[in-house]
């Protein structure tokens, strides 16, 4: 008969087991802290690439809002012109100066388009949680609130724009502002740049105007002051956009260590 020999394993301690489980737990733990620091690393490069952007958008903002400014403190000189023009019947002689304030016309809107790409682009994305600077995130989300809510004013201005136009087909001849402009117009269909200057009219040196009826020149002053108190209102409005830009792009600057 045969005899068999069984060989027999040791048992492996318990402490080896725990060994072996600790350093697989440390193996995925490693793995998942460099997953970790490489998301986080991702999204810190993604926020200050926002604010690069950002950056680049406020300097286009407050660019913008500073020529606005002068643009509108300039019309409202020129309304307070022609409201004396009115005011005082000179303009029956002085035709060629109401067609002049004309050129440049008072009742444009003017409207302030923001750049807002980066905006859009947080707040559709959600990626207004990557923007870890709570000075920098309240400073942002102000700014937007208050360039959004100051848009009110547009309709407004629209419908002035549209009441005043009534008295001014009764004040301008449009023959004679097509004949002043036709020059330039061909100027521009004949060139393949654009025309830069401001000599878009080429006046006659004595233009005969009208007189209004009494009822209409009261209704022309009243819509003059009117469109004055807008501008008025809306370049306040462009000051304190240009102010809290200036601020929030000088935040930015000085927390993102940007150049």
């Amino acid at each position: 008969m045969e005899v068999h020999a069984h060989t027999h394993t040791s048992r492996k301690k318990w402490t080896h087991y725990f060994w072996e489980f600790l350093m697989l737990f440390l193996a995925v733990f490693c793995g998942f802290l460099a997953e970790y620091q490489l998301e986080h690393k991702i999204e810190k490069d993604r926020e200050k690439q926002f604010m690069q952007t950002m950056v680049d958008d406020l300097k286009s903002d407050t660019t913008h809002l500073s020529r606005l400014i002068l643009f509108r403190k300039s019309r409202i000189r020129e309304l307070d012109t022609l409201f004396d023009l009115v005011a005082s019947d000179a303009y029956l002689h002085e035709g060629r100066k109401v067609y002049e304030l004309y050129e440049n016309p008072y009742w444009d809107i003017l409207r302030f388009f923001p750049s807002d790409r980066t905006m859009q682009q947080l707040k559709n994305s959600g990626n207004l949680r990557l923007i870890r600077n709570k000075n920098v995130s309240n400073a942002l989300i102000k700014y937007d609130v208050l360039v959004r809510n100051l848009k009110e004013y547009e309709p407004l201005q629209a419908e002035l724009a549209t009441g005043i136009n009534q008295y001014l087909e009764k004040l301008l001849d449009p023959v004679i502002i097509d004949k002043a402009t036709r020059d330039y117009t061909y100027r521009q269909l004949n060139a393949d740049t654009l025309i830069k200057g401001n000599n878009r009219m080429i006046l006659p040196s004595e233009i005969t105007i009208l007189k209004l009826a009494e009822a209409d020149k009261k209704g022309f002053l009243k819509y003059l002051n009117q469109v004055k108190s807008i501008y008025l209102a809306t370049m306040r409005d462009n000051i304190s956009e240009k102010k809290l830009a200036s601020t929030t792009l000088s935040l930015i600057l000085t927390e993102y260590h940007l150049n």
